[in-house]
């Protein structure tokens, strides 16, 4: 039986920030295999999207032989709700997910749980707190300047409702009805219902798939341990890094229940959490105003301080999501070259990687460690659309050393929310340097197609005859998407 011998990967524009890559496996020039990963956009529509999915139909005869989703956010999988009336007519043979998506999962059950519980509990306290916010009466005393000060911290709790909304899959400005099924919930259930679903655990290594021989696919993330370390860090320094890797768990033999996602604080609406003996009497209250409503002391007031936590929560929320990722490589065994497929992973994700038991996993199931995988990696998807905690650097590019490089990034920088913190902090400067850097300027982004950073050309210009020849008939660009061939 013949190789897999090249892969065309196809990155689409789904009219927003999204994730939506086809991988054509080709044998002398004919695709033997099509795997899609993910299919979505943060603020897209039908409209926009559609094109996106004719083109997957058209291309592949309207047959899958694997759909991957990575992880439940909106940028990658509101395609199969606003494009599902043409995935109904896409076949698909498998489909892929990450353990964490198997109800069935005795630890995925209890994450599952209590993050909803939590997004449930934010989005109440958002929109109780929005509405009471138009009458600075119902929730200030008459502290000076504290109501201008409100006005501010709006924005704030409005961000902290839509990361919500977009964490359960509602797009901007839709209004989510009490009792409804989040619209990623309904995605990710279509998805489970395409195909023949398998769940991945890090450590796994799948060979021998028909129609892709010669590969394997070495699945990465996300980590699956006890006491969940991994899965909770979304941002992390070197020393992190290593406290994390070494240090034993302090949380002794408490239940998983009650370890993962768990503040050990209990507090309850209108309930002060101080002692009576603490509670200030009528004077006592009028001597503290007199002070704390003095100009010199404007900058100890608190009232308005707590709309902050509720976005600081949401943010966390939404990059535990991103840590849950599918992350996975896929080697072309005869020559060993690898593709990287993170997904939106984030620090503790990566650094999961590393985990002694998952490493050795991947080295007896498929002949390589995960620092073996890097070392030899020739293309990365980016993560999370450049962002500055998508891409690991202590356990993941500072490993890739290969000097042919390539790296794609799904970005529409115009199109990123203000919840992410717009377009200014997409792609992330010191990662675009680095990324340029290695890449030698062969980094492809959504809305520009080849890079047009001046560093970028700067590099391309130096690459030797063959490579810019292989570098030019690699990439090509359609009315909807831009590719690139990877030769194994």
């Amino acid at each position: 039986m013949s190789k897999v011998d090249a892969i065309k990967f196809r990155m689409y524009d789904t009219g927003s920030v999204g994730d939506c890559l086809l991988l054509l496996f080709q044998k002398q020039g004919q695709t033997s295999f099509s795997m899609l990963i993910d299919c979505g956009g943060f603020s897209t529509s039908t409209a926009k999207i559609s094109p996106a999915v004719l083109d997957i139909q058209k291309t592949c005869g309207g047959k899958l032989d694997l759909l991957v989703v990575t992880h439940q956010h909106l940028d990658h999988v509101s395609g199969f709700n606003q494009a599902k009336t043409i995935f109904d007519q896409i076949t698909v043979k498998d489909v892929w997910m990450s353990w964490i998506e198997n109800k069935n999962d005795a630890v995925a059950k209890v994450l599952k749980t209590k993050f909803g519980k939590t997004l449930a509990r934010l989005q109440d306290h958002a929109d109780r707190a929005l509405q009471v916010m138009g009458n600075t009466n119902q929730v200030l005393p008459p502290v000076k300047d504290a109501g201008k000060r409100l006005e501010k911290r709006k924005l704030s709790m409005q961000n902290t409702r839509n990361l919500v909304h977009f964490e359960l899959g509602f797009e901007p400005g839709q209004k989510a009805l009490k009792g409804a099924k989040p619209t990623n919930d309904q995605a990710m259930d279509y998805v489970r219902n395409k195909g023949k679903i398998q769940y991945r655990l890090p450590g796994e290594v799948i060979k021998d798939i028909t129609g892709a021989e010669g590969m394997k696919f070495f699945m990465l993330g996300p980590p699956r341990d006890r006491d969940m370390k991994f899965f909770k860090i979304a941002l992390k320094d070197e020393e992190m890094y290593h406290l994390a890797m070494n240090s034993p768990t302090d949380e002794g033999e408490m239940p998983e229940e009650e370890r993962l996602l768990n503040t050990g604080i209990d507090l309850v609406e209108g309930r002060s959490p101080f002692a009576d003996e603490f509670l200030m009497d009528a004077a006592a209250i009028r001597a503290f105003n007199k002070v704390y409503n003095s100009e010199a002391f404007a900058w100890r007031q608190i009232e308005t301080d707590w709309l902050e936590t509720s976005a600081s929560i949401a943010l966390k929320a939404t990059r535990l999501t991103n840590n849950t990722s599918l992350a996975m490589a896929i080697e072309f065994e005869d020559s060993g070259r690898v593709i990287l497929l993170p997904g939106d992973a984030q620090s503790g994700n990566w650094m999961g990687w590393h985990k002694p038991d998952v490493s050795q996993q991947l080295k007896d199931n498929g002949g390589k460690t995960t620092v073996e995988l890097l070392n030899h990696t020739v293309f990365y998807k980016v993560g999370h659309h450049g962002s500055h905690n998508g891409t690991a650097s202590v356990s993941g590019l500072e490993y890739v050393k290969s000097p042919d490089l390539v790296a794609m990034m799904p970005l529409i920088q115009n199109a990123i929310p203000e919840e992410w913190g717009g377009s200014t902090n997409f792609p992330a400067k010191p990662l675009y340097k680095v990324l340029i850097d290695k890449t030698k300027g062969r980094l492809i982004r959504t809305d520009q197609g080849v890079v047009t950073a001046a560093k970028a050309k700067e590099l391309r210009g130096q690459l030797t005859r063959e490579e810019k020849k292989e570098f030019t008939n690699s990439f090509a660009q359609g009315s909807c998407y831009v590719e690139y061939v990877i030769r194994g």
